[in-house]
Formats: C-alpha cells, structure tokens, sequence
C-alpha cells in the first residue's frame, strides 16, 4: 500500500537527506584529514571514539536510505524512519554533550538534530498505520 505524501513526510525526506549527507561528510572530512580520537575520560578511550564515529556514520547513512525509501513512497521507508529517529535521537543527544563541553560553537546544529529527531518520532507516531 502506498502511502500519501504530506507536509510531515516531506520534511522527514529533507531532514533525513540535509541531516545524513552532513554527518556523512562531516565524519569523512575529519578522518581523511587525519583525525586522531582524543582522550574522551571512558573506559578505553580509543573505542569510545570509533564507536561513537561508527553509530554517527550509521545514523547518517540510515537517514539517507531512509529519505529515499520515503521518497518513493515505500512502505518499509516509513517503518525504517523510527529506526533512523531513535539513531538520530542518540546522535544529537551525546553530541549534545560534547559540544557542551569542547565546541559551544556547534551546540545549535546538535540541538537541531535533536529537534528533528523529536518531531519525526511524533509525525511517525501519530499516522494511523505503523
């Protein structure tokens, strides 16, 4: 069964694409501009560091596979978009943190994420069929 296209899953589409492809990029930058994972006070910080990157690298090529499947108006795109929220959810949530801490200059864009992340586990929840 396709689904209607409204407002909120126009937004989730561009959210998804602007958000994924800039955390993405952001990550591919830093690592091919030789980023060395500083000390984060875990465990074992080295770890932590590729974690975190890997969970960040996952939500943004999520939200991109989640873009298109909506785009096309698949099913499965919409089941996968609370997936892609709960990874986003967590991205801004613990980069919210860091940049508490070490950036206050990207706070706004983290808090962004969170915003996004929020509103598209809301319009997700209120459709009738999950």
């Amino acid at each position: 069964m396709r689904r209607s296209y409204d407002l909120g899953a126009r937004f989730l589409v561009v959210y998804f694409i602007l958000i994924g492809v800039s955390i993405c990029g952001f990550w591919i930058t830093q690592l091919s501009s030789g980023y060395q994972p500083q000390p984060s006070g875990m465990v074992i910080e080295t770890d932590f560091s590729t974690w975190h990157i890997i969970a960040d690298m996952l939500a943004g090529i999520m939200a991109v596979i989640s873009a298109f499947l909506l785009l096309g108006r698949n099913p499965i795109g919409f089941r996968l978009s609370f997936f892609t929220c709960g990874l986003l959810l967590y991205t801004g949530l613990s980069s919210v943190g860091w940049a508490n801490g070490y950036d206050p200059g990207l706070f706004v864009l983290f808090v962004i994420i969170l915003i996004g992340a929020i509103f598209g586990f809301f319009y997700l929840f209120s459709k009738e069929e999950i």
